[in-house]
């Protein structure tokens, strides 16, 4: 499917019968509950963060050492949205977009999983930068809360959704924190994704994702945006 910022900027393309634990590469909107202008501003055609969107950036940087397999690529902020390619190695990412975004190349086999959610991860322990300093790692010393030998946490392969998920919610629990407002949902309950299914899709992306400060007149989350024709 060619990309189209009108659309995919506005509905999810989720594909039935996709493994999004399999493997890909994907690009994703998340919005501002309100589409408040929450993240900065547009200057000049230069996103300038707010406080917000520092915040809101940092945690997106960070999610590599809670997801070790993570790749990030192109991420761009703006007023009341952000957009972001990322991507998980496994047996469904094309050889050719893994090696354009620098991710491994793995190939399918039984014992094939996408990252780890916990545990077993030599990074694991770190602690991720937040509003107020750290939240550091839980540390595993192979006990249970008890004091005996727990069983090895279980592994399972990383999605799509873990990924954005935890995003939205660490960066929610930090927003409200700042903001000095406890149960506030600051972001959209949705997201949008879609699929990059070759490079040169992935070079178009990209290059929305960069320059979209440049257009932010013609964006359709812009509310001053009067459409096409216009």
């Amino acid at each position: 499917m060619t990309y189209d910022p009108r659309i995919h900027h506005r509905r999810s393309i989720r594909l039935r019968g996709y493994d999004y634990a399999g493997g890909g590469a994907y690009f994703v909107t998340i919005c501002t509950k309100g589409g408040n202008f929450l993240f900065g501003q547009i200057v000049e055609g230069e996103m300038k963060l707010s406080e917000e969107g520092s915040i809101v950036q940092r945690i997106w940087d960070t999610l590599p050492q809670r997801f070790g397999s993570l790749v990030l690529d192109a991420f761009q902020m703006m007023p009341n949205h952000l957009h972001a390619i990322f991507v998980l190695p496994g047996p469904g990412l094309e050889p050719a977009l893994a090696v354009a975004t620098g991710a491994p190349i793995i190939q399918p086999t039984p014992e094939n999983f996408v990252g780890r959610v916990h545990g077993n991860d030599p990074r694991r322990g770190r602690a991720c930068p937040t509003l107020a300093g750290q939240w550091p790692a839980k540390q595993d010393d192979g006990r249970d809360d008890h004091g005996g030998r727990a069983s090895p946490p279980p592994t399972r392969r990383v999605s799509m959704g873990d990924v954005v998920g935890a995003f939205k919610s660490i960066s929610t629990i930090a927003l409200n924190k700042f903001m000095l407002c406890p149960g506030a949902h600051p972001l959209h309950e949705n997201f949008y994704e879609h699929i990059i299914r070759d490079v040169g899709e992935l070079e178009a992306i990209r290059d929305y994702i960069i320059h979209n400060p440049q257009r932010w007149m013609e964006d359709p989350e812009n509310p001053e945006w009067l459409g096409e024709g216009t």
